[in-house]
């Protein structure tokens, strides 16, 4: 779960600090995402009459993705509108996709915005391209995943007069592991610099290479979010950090701190991480958790130990230097 104008800063900040345009990426990993789970949950029985699904709308206002309305449609072609939708680019790969599953053919598809509302051009394409396989990651699958509803008031939640919903004055949307893993698969191979991010400060044990600086951009960016919050972080002592992780990760679906220890006179953190999201970007905020609570520049090692998530943040200097 998380923000829709959040996810939209995530996406246009990764783009800057690589320098690289990432709509069609972020597309075309939405569509696959959608594909995937269309396929496995056993739903080829919904038609090819795609507003007739049932449960379309429920399903998609429960995401947080805009309304749908076909304005025109032939044999090869159909032009589609979303009213207030989310991103414009995940949109538009859902739709595709979702199109796809109901046509039982391949679609090329573009799109474009304009007031709030998002036109999705799909036109037939003969082409064969292969069902999408289950993503896996190369952190810890924990027995017990750390999800919204342990924690999150969802009485609190309300449907908004323009669609989708909120939650504390904020819309959401419901944003899917696999599509991230997807996106960054996409992304990787065109990464050749990495800009405007504090790459010296982040330690990834799991990722190198290319990989590693998707990872640092994700994480840069998820802590310049967090900063730019303004949100307090108080710690008094190392059991805070707990309640510090279920406030600002496990209410957006992206795990929580365990077993944390810290050092009283540098403020270095050492914790495991559970049910974690992605590393880089639980490991951004909890590292603009701690520069906030410190007033201090941070550095960030996460790693894999005995099977479980660990992570590590150390004061950058000895002496503390104030953060912008």
């Amino acid at each position: 779960m998380v923000g829709v104008s959040w996810f939209n800063s995530f996406i246009s900040n990764i783009e800057m600090r690589l320098s690289l345009s990432l709509g069609r990426k972020l597309a075309h990993a939405a569509s696959e995402t959608e594909e995937f789970f269309l396929i496995n949950q056993n739903r080829r029985k919904l038609g090819s009459n795609i507003e007739r699904w049932q449960g379309l709308s429920e399903d998609r206002k429960s995401r947080g993705l805009g309304d749908i309305e076909v304005i025109n449609q032939s044999f090869e072609t159909a032009n589609i509108l979303v009213n207030r939708f989310s991103s414009g680019p995940m949109e538009a790969g859902i739709l595709a996709s979702s199109w796809e599953f109901a046509k039982k053919k391949r679609y090329k598809f573009r799109w474009s915005d304009s007031g709030g509302v998002l036109l999705v051009d799909l036109e037939l394409d003969d082409i064969t391209v292969p069902t999408p396989e289950e993503m896996t990651f190369s952190w810890s699958k924990d027995s017990s995943e750390v999800i919204p509803s342990d924690v999150v008031r969802w009485e609190d939640a309300r449907e908004l007069e323009l669609g989708g919903w909120e939650l504390d004055g904020d819309r959401k949307a419901m944003i899917h592991r696999d599509l991230i893993l997807r996106f960054e698969e996409f992304s990787i191979h065109n990464i050749q610099s990495l800009t405007e991010s504090r790459s010296e400060d982040y330690n990834w044990e799991l990722a190198e290479g290319k990989r590693a600086l998707w990872w640092t951009a994700l994480a840069d960016t998820s802590r310049h979010l967090f900063m730019e919050s303004k949100r307090h972080v108080m710690i008094s002592e190392a059991k805070d950090w707990i309640s510090v992780s279920i406030r600002n990760l496990s209410s957006y679906g992206l795990g929580m701190i365990s077993d944390p220890e810290i050092d009283l006179e540098t403020g270095e953190l050492n914790a495991t991480l559970i049910g974690t999201f992605h590393p880089a970007i639980s490991g951004g905020i909890i590292l603009g958790c701690w520069e906030r609570s410190t007033g201090s520049k941070g550095r960030i090692t996460v790693s894999l130990d005995d099977g479980k998530l660990k992570v590590k943040i150390s004061p950058k200097r000895p002496s503390p230097i104030r953060v912008d």
